[in-house]
């Protein structure tokens, strides 16, 4: 039986959608970069594992922050679509962030060329739906 809530937004608008958030994403590492270049007196960072990590939590916080509290990113609002939890029709958990997070990062959206669903999609059990199907959870 094939669900109207859950139908996918193809992959021309998935691979948009990041698009546009790694384009908001890069200004925050940008800004977020600043007081690091302070401390270092301006001095390149490289090789850098305490930079990575940093840059990491930053990234991990900008997902989760958005998918929790709003079911979407900034990125996704723009392009009208949600995030959904498949098996509770909630928000995410923090762990399915994760795993989104992880397996976008090794190239999840890869399988979007052969499937329906990407590989973080897969995983994490969740889905990004269009807004004219679903009536957001985060907004309750």
């Amino acid at each position: 039986m094939k669900n109207k809530i859950y139908e996918g937004i193809g992959f021309i608008k998935n691979i948009l959608i990041c698009l546009y958030d790694l384009m908001l994403l890069f200004s925050v590492l940008f800004f977020l970069t600043i007081p690091i270049l302070l401390f270092s007196d301006g001095a390149a960072i490289t090789n850098s594992t305490f930079y990575q990590i940093y840059l990491f939590i930053i990234i991990v916080t900008y997902y989760s922050w958005f998918w929790i509290n709003h079911g979407q990113t900034l990125g996704m609002k723009s392009w009208r679509t949600y995030l959904v939890n498949v098996q509770a029709n909630d928000k995410i958990s923090i762990s399915q962030c994760l795993l989104r997070i992880i397996f976008a990062l090794v190239g999840g959206h890869l399988l979007l060329l052969f499937s329906k669903k990407s590989l973080q999609d897969v995983i994490s059990k969740t889905r990004i739906v269009k807004k004219n199907n679903y009536r957001n959870p985060a907004s309750n």
